[in-house]
């Protein structure tokens, strides 16, 4: 992501965002906010909690300077652009866009989203952060059912790309073509699902790998650090340039160009797959390899010349 300052969003402008729940997920969708230059108010419900979060953001911002993603200045900047209260009327009145992030239970959200809707614009659209929960269910206590949708990015929202938007039953196309929209301006990559599933798309995959890892661990195969480590220096180095379905096609090539194994809706899946059009398989092997080499030496695995040593 980059992290030029812009608010501007195709088909409709957002000015003001409003980031309700001021956790670990609110200060970080703050952050990223401030950054691209948007005035932010952060709420939640005791000044101790906003004291913490507005810590959280402050040493977010001076990281990314330090990082060179931003300057000094543009830290201080974005910094100033953050307002907190306790107060949802006050942070939630003047928002165009209002993000919840609070406690992943339904009668939680129900309440949060119920007051937001009796405080805020009426063309404000409200989102949600919830990493499992449906749409359908929390829209139902509004009165703008149409203009809630869930946006849930992957932690920590203010630098990893992901968010997945989930719409309701009831949640309008020009909602999700907006929040789509705002999401891209912001650096992020959004992924639409099809339909509400619990989970969503990422939480579901890592849950299954997350289950598999306590299962090698309670039987005595390998230790935690071991099943990290497996991970982060194996398929976690591919997976940060291509998922499950690209490890298949490098290692199978013949099963995809054949159609052999493969269920309908997956075989139907590579055929669409935009990156693979109009490549052979040696040019997906050399875009695959030199990928790796890039992101094995910003891990310091490879040296950045032949007469350099890697790191151990």
């Amino acid at each position: 992501m980059t992290f030029k300052e812009s608010n501007q969003v195709t088909g409709k402008k957002f000015n003001k965002i409003a980031c309700i729940g001021a956790g670990v997920i609110g200060h970080s969708w703050a952050t990223l906010f401030s950054m691209k230059g948007y005035t932010v108010h952060i709420q939640d419900i005791n000044d101790e909690i906003i004291q913490r979060s507005l810590q959280w953001i402050k040493t977010a911002l001076n990281l990314c300077a330090e990082k060179g993603l931003i300057t000094k200045r543009d830290a201080e900047n974005a910094f100033d652009r953050v307002k907190s209260t306790t107060d949802m009327s006050e942070a939630v009145s003047e928002a165009d866009y209002i993000v919840e992030s609070v406690f992943e239970d339904y009668d939680v959200k129900k309440k949060v989203f119920r007051e937001i809707d009796s405080v805020a614009s009426e063309e404000a659209i409200i989102a949600s952060s919830s990493s499992y929960l449906l749409m359908t269910e929390i829209q139902k206590v509004t009165k703008r059912p149409q203009r809630c949708i869930e946006a849930h990015p992957y932690n920590p929202p203010h630098l990893i790309p992901l968010v997945e938007i989930v719409p309701g039953i009831a949640t309008s196309k020009t909602t999700v073509t907006h929040t789509v929209n705002l999401m891209k301006s912001l650096g992020k990559i959004p992924i639409v699902t099809k339909k509400e599933v619990y989970g969503y798309i990422a939480n579901r995959l890592q849950r299954g790998l997350t289950r598999e890892a306590n299962d090698i661990v309670n039987s005595g195969v390998a230790s935690v650090e071991d099943v990290d480590k497996a991970l982060s220096v194996g398929p976690g180095i591919r997976w940060a340039i291509y998922g499950s379905y690209l490890v298949n096609y490098f290692n199978t090539p013949s099963h995809l160009t054949q159609g052999k194994k493969l269920p309908g809706l997956v075989k139907e899946g590579y055929k669409e797959y935009s990156l693979l059009k109009g490549k052979s398989f040696d040019d997906m092997v050399r875009w695959r390899d030199s990928k790796l080499i890039d992101v094995l030496r910003v891990l310091k695995h490879l040296p950045k010349s032949s007469t350099e040593q890697p790191l151990s």
